[in-house]
């Protein structure tokens, strides 16, 4: 079992789930994988991202990389940005993820953020010294979906585990999933102005 701390989410993870294609080569038993984080609250996911973007995601590559935890799958995904709420990080930007499908063979990791091709999404994201990543992993990512001519936000298609948050402050995706996204936009902008505002 591998211990993995993110800057807000404190993730247990076992080895991300191996699945081979029908025709492949590759034998032996598939691995499970599982993810349990902490439940991190808006506050912490605007203070933590360098960009909080609404965006459309566009192309993406999966390739083999050497990570701190061993060489593995991850998935460069360019994301057109549509606003930008906070940062400023240019029109588009490449966003890096855990997990993706090389060849025959495939990585999944529970708790990661999933970006479909062509969704909008509302996403925190954290520059690091290599790449750009979703800030808490799939806690990072929201869904822009259309009900009735609404723009919804909806989670992240699988975030895990996760554990209910000590503290007087309510967890992110409670704000932002249902929400409409003017609403949440409102939302982080609040958010941005409270630290002024306690000067």
């Amino acid at each position: 079992m591998r211990v993995r701390a993110s800057m807000l989410a404190l993730s247990i993870a076992l080895p991300a789930a191996l699945f081979v294609s029908p025709h492949s080569p590759h034998t032996g038993p598939q691995e499970a994988a599982a993810a349990v984080s902490v439940v991190v609250s808006l506050d912490e996911l605007v203070t933590g991202s360098s960009f909080v973007v609404v965006a459309k995601a566009a192309e993406r590559q999966s390739m083999w990389e050497d990570t701190p935890n061993g060489r593995r799958i991850v998935t460069y995904t360019r994301l057109d940005v549509e606003r930008s709420v906070v940062g400023e990080p240019g029109t588009q930007v490449w966003v890096r993820t855990l997990g993706g499908v090389v060849g025959d063979v495939g990585q999944w990791v529970s708790g990661e953020a999933v970006i479909p091709p062509g969704e909008r999404s509302l996403l925190f994201l954290h520059k690091t010294p290599t790449a750009v990543v979703v800030t808490a992993m799939a806690q990072g990512h929201y869904r822009v979906l259309t009900e009735e001519g609404v723009p919804k936000l909806a989670p992240s298609p699988d975030a895990g585990t996760m554990l209910p948050r000590t503290g007087p402050s309510i967890g992110a995706r409670e704000v932002l999933v249902g929400a409409t996204l003017s609403r949440a936009l409102v939302a982080i902008e609040e958010v941005k102005r409270a630290p002024r505002e306690r000067k």
